[in-house]
C-alpha cells in the first residue's frame, strides 16, 4: 500500500512541475545575475569596497567601474 501512494506522490510531483518550474529558475538566475553586479574604484582607493550602483568614487571622484565576479569553478584555477 505505502509503495502505491509513494508512487502516486511522485507520478504527481512530476506531471504538476513541467516547464514552469524550468521558466521560474531561469527568471531567478537571471534576477540574481543583474542584482549581483557590484562596481569599485579603478584606483582602489577605499581597498575591497564595493557599491551596488556605478557612480563616482567618494575618495578620487573617478567614475566607478564594474568588477569582475570571481568564478567558483575549479578547474580555471591556476596553481
Amino acid at each position: 500500500m505505502n509503495k502505491v501512494l509513494l508512487a502516486g506522490f511522485l507520478l504527481l510531483n512530476i506531471a504538476c512541475t513541467g516547464n514552469s518550474g524550468k521558466s521560474e529558475q531561469k527568471m531567478d538566475s537571471t534576477a540574481t545575475t543583474a542584482e549581483a553586479k557590484k562596481y569599485a574604484c579603478p584606483m582602489n582607493c577605499e581597498g575591497d569596497k564595493t557599491y551596488a550602483e556605478a557612480g563616482k568614487c567618494p575618495v578620487c571622484k573617478m567614475d566607478l567601474q564594474e568588477v569582475a565576479l570571481a568564478e567558483t569553478d575549479s578547474t580555471s584555477h591556476n596553481h
